[in-house]
């Protein structure tokens, strides 16, 4: 897959989609600036969807949000699933 899957998910604390990824990295939709055409917070998270390898790194450690290389693409396959209508 490309970088840049436009996908939109939960992952700045909200319960709803709130991040989109953009060119491989992730970008806070609540922060949308109609001023500027754009979002003013984000883009220093890999989306876990199309930037994988760099997302792995940051998030599979002992002391991480995933323990295991496993648990993190088994969750890369639900929001796959959820937000991607992959089957």
């Amino acid at each position: 897959m490309n970088k840049g899957c436009s996908i939109e998910f939960p992952h700045f604390g909200a319960r709803y989609p709130d991040a989109r990824c953009c060119d491989g990295y992730l970008w806070d939709m609540d922060s949308w600036d109609e001023s500027l055409g754009g979002f003013t917070i984000g883009g220093d998270d890999p989306c876990p969807v199309c930037n994988t390898e760099e997302w792995l790194e940051s998030v599979v450690d002992e002391d991480g949000e995933f323990k295991t290389r496993e648990d993190a693409l088994a969750y890369v396959e639900q929001l796959k699933k959820r937000y991607l209508n992959y089957e």
